[in-house]
């Protein structure tokens, strides 16, 4: 069987995996790949949630069915089977092994969303061997140079969301930014920095697999990437500077990107953080945070805040968002919600042009 690259992976018929967490917040990146490439989704694979569908599940997403085996969906053609889940761990959950080998002697091709290498373990290497079959290893670190401030001497504006926490909502601020900048005419890159981010565009990198020294670098290399022929970039942010595991993480895409703007994220209504628990700085201190850790040779600010308000009806939406542009004297705009991404990149359009006038320091060659 031929081998496949990275974009004709993510342009195959796929299922997804999400065994025992199939949900908006709970398998973030099925939720990711659910609402942007949905078309080239057969099913989801959660035993827990079997005969449901992803609409029922995460309010979007059709028909797509929810199954417990790929046994079920096989007569619908699958050819890749992703997993849907990043997990805290580097270790393969042993309930998931007989799926993951189901799928590769039934001749699907992997994507691997977690840090352990499924070819680390000898069952699957050797059915992957046996088979042919590809598999991407999304946390495989590229080799790249250390963060040498390239990106300054680009004339394309560069805009990165950042955020109070992880799966919050950076990369769908991101993504639909990217989008209705692209619908509007201005021409646009995406810069993925994570997995299902990689997945929905076909490239990128997963910073969170880079070695410390060359995670910035690894951005800068993203965005130069994503900036020929274009406008704007819209970087993908990760983790956030006050998440205890995470924090190196959204530094060094700060840090790799060098953006002209920033968007804050934020989970609206949330008050810890998802994962380690701990209280979320007021949302003025981080963004000021943010703000002061962009470098001196181009400092950027917080254009606009976006929030994720799954769960609030549009009354509750409204006077949550009221508040909360009180709190930080910026716009807040949920980008899902009708209208959102067009009044965002209303934003950012303004914001530009109030900065027309800034002239970032060079990198000195």
């Amino acid at each position: 069987m031929d081998q496949l690259n990275h974009a004709e992976l993510v342009n195959r018929k796929f299922v997804l995996f999400a065994e025992g967490c199939f949900g908006l917040f709970s398998s973030k990146i099925a939720a990711s790949l659910l609402r942007y490439r949905a078309d080239s989704c057969v099913a989801v694979i959660d035993g827990s949630q079997a005969g449901r569908t992803a609409q029922d599940v995460l309010g979007y997403g059709g028909a797509i069915p929810v199954v417990a085996g790929l046994d079920e969906v096989l007569h619908l053609g699958p050819e890749v089977l992703i997993i849907g889940k990043g997990l805290h761990s580097a270790e393969l959950p042993d309930d998931w092994k007989p799926h993951l080998l189901s799928a590769v002697r039934h001749g699907l091709h992997l994507v691997n969303s977690i840090h352990f290498r499924l070819t680390g373990d000898p069952d699957i290497a050797r059915a992957v061997a046996e088979k042919g079959v590809t598999v991407w290893e999304t946390k495989d670190a590229p080799e790249v140079p250390l963060n040498k401030a390239r990106v300054l001497d680009l004339d394309t504006w560069i805009i990165h969301t950042c955020g109070s926490d992880s799966n919050i909502g950076k990369k769908t601020a991101a993504l639909q930014i990217y989008q209705e900048a692209n619908r509007r005419g201005i021409p646009t890159g995406f810069a993925a920095t994570g997995q299902s981010g990689m997945m929905i565009s076909g490239h990128g990198v997963a910073v969170d697999g880079v070695p410390g020294d060359f995670m910035g670098g690894s951005v800068e290399q993203v965005v130069l990437e994503a900036a020929v022929g274009n406008e704007w970039v819209v970087v993908e942010g990760q983790g956030s500077l006050n998440h205890i595991a995470a924090s190196g993480v959204a530094l060094a895409i700060l840090h790799g990107a060098l953006p002209n703007a920033l968007v804050f994220c934020h989970r609206l209504g949330a008050e810890r953080t998802k994962v380690w628990d701990t209280p979320i700085i007021p949302i003025p201190e981080l963004i000021r945070m943010n703000e002061e850790l962009t470098v001196f040779e181009r400092p950027a600010k917080v254009a606009a805040v976006s929030v994720n308000s799954a769960g609030f009806t549009e009354e509750e939406y409204l006077r949550e968002a009221d508040k909360l542009a009180a709190e930080t004297g910026l716009p807040v705009v949920d980008p899902v919600r009708p209208g959102g991404a067009a009044r965002l990149v209303d934003i950012l359009r303004e914001h530009q042009r109030a900065n027309a006038d800034f002239a970032p320091i060079r990198r000195r060659g």
